[in-house]
């Protein structure tokens, strides 16, 4: 199919040495941005790997969140991932495997966005009133703004316990694409929440000996059918991020939070939306993984190439346990210094809550024209922005925002035609 005479324009306008904004990052933030730049006819370039972090998780991994809510929010009559599935017989509610959504994203952009640039950016700088980019390829660009949307990338939380072990022996579970080297050893998991307890469901499947050790009780989410009464609905009304009124409000008045005192936000962070594991996983990991709940790392050593772990249980009992191995699921924390492409420099100019970036409530960081979106915004905005379904809020208001301060009148929308979806199914 032959692209319009306007869409190849613009494609041309995405190879400039100067260009207007630069998105960094080509994950479900980045590309919904991507295409409503495009829409309002701003120019831009998009770099990273399309949905390079969700492609390289494990096969047999499932999406937490339900299949609405996981939808990358674009302009015009693309297909919805819940449309997506159904149009494979696919499950298109819950749970719905992480690889098919994976694949739907690389549908929108090859659909929407199909001159984002499988290329990474190596570092990022300030010069005078630009940004000055360098590509791993060499390539070096001046941008005027620059929204960051890398998604969780760097900000992996390992305990600082676990650091002073080899690198052979401790690994963070978003590291692992594939379990199957761990058969027939003995492994650890660390964590609560999702990803510990799908990694350590997908080692014990691939022959690994493992134990998961959490400091809580292990939460579990229940199934939320598709249709409910009226009367519970209106009690717990179903929602991007779970049932509940309180949830409700965080999808429906999303600014709500960035208006309330850092401190009283941070701790909402921290205590709403914790770690939890979904429902269908459950019959996986109980009575299947052996677990020591409530329980507390003390130390870690290496001892002739095993990993030698000391806990303390709850009733206050110390143990020595050893394994070949340990996969940390727990969590992340966003800190702007493990960003690895931002310089120094400009990373010093970076106010922060915490370690996290301050932002307006353009998402715009105290670097004047520097924009943090998706998780990275979390601690200025709530947690509704750690899900996929912060970027209904998201994207189109920094869209407007962007073109507000555009400093070139918008070319006529629908610059990208809706074409239909070419990703394998």
């Amino acid at each position: 199919m032959r692209l319009p005479r306007s869409t190849t324009l613009l494609r041309v306008s995405m190879n400039r040495a100067s260009v207007d904004v630069a998105i960094i990052g080509a994950g479900p933030y980045g590309l919904s941005l991507a295409t409503h730049l495009a829409d309002r006819g701003i120019e831009h370039r998009i770099f990273g790997r399309p949905m390079q972090a969700w492609r390289s998780m494990p096969a047999g991994m499932f999406l937490k969140s339900l299949g609405f809510a996981t939808t990358i929010p674009t302009p015009g009559r693309h297909p919805t991932l819940p449309e997506y599935c159904s149009a494979r017989g696919l499950e298109d509610y819950d749970p719905i495997e992480i690889a098919t959504f994976a694949r739907y994203g690389v549908s929108v952009q090859q659909d929407l966005v199909p001159y984002a640039e499988d290329a990474e950016v190596a570092e990022l700088n300030r010069i005078d009133s630009n940004f000055a980019l360098r590509l791993q390829t060499g390539e070096r660009i001046r941008a005027r703004r620059v929204i960051v949307a890398t998604g969780l990338s760097h900000f992996e939380q390992i305990p600082e316990l676990l650091s002073g072990l080899p690198e052979g022996l401790v690994s963070h579970s978003a590291h692992h694409s594939d379990f199957s080297r761990f058969a027939r050893q003995r492994v650890a998991v660390l964590g609560a929440g999702q990803s510990a307890l799908q990694a350590a469901a997908l080692l014990r499947k691939a022959g690994a000996e493992t134990l998961l050790l959490a400091r809580k009780d292990i939460v579990w989410g229940g199934s939320v059918a598709r249709r409910r009464p009226l009367v519970q609905r209106m009690r717990a009304p179903n929602t991007v991020v779970g049932l509940g009124k309180g949830k409700w409000i965080l999808e429906h008045i999303p600014m709500l939070l960035h208006y309330m005192p850092d401190t009283r936000r941070l701790s909402y962070n921290q205590t709403k939306l914790g770690p939890a594991g979904a429902w269908w996983l459950r019959e996986e990991v109980e009575r299947q993984v052996p677990m020591l709940t409530r329980t507390s790392l003390i130390s870690a050593r290496e001892h002739n190439g095993d990993v030698r772990l000391r806990v303390r249980q709850a009733d206050g009992c110390e143990r020595e346990l050893v394994f070949d191995h340990v996969v940390a699921g727990t969590g992340f924390c966003v800190d702007v210094d493990r960003i690895g492409f931002i310089a120094n420099d400009l990373a010093s100019q970076i106010s922060r809550l915490d370690r996290a970036p301050r932002l307006s409530r353009n998402f715009e960081s105290s670097v004047s024209d520097l924009y943090f979106i998706g998780p990275a915004s979390v601690a200025s905005f709530g947690p509704l922005f750690r899900f996929v379904a912060g970027a209904a809020y998201t994207v189109p208001h920094l869209a407007g925002h962007l073109a507000s301060r555009s400093l070139k009148p918008s070319a006529p929308r629908q610059l990208v035609p809706q074409v239909p979806s070419r990703a394998a199914s």
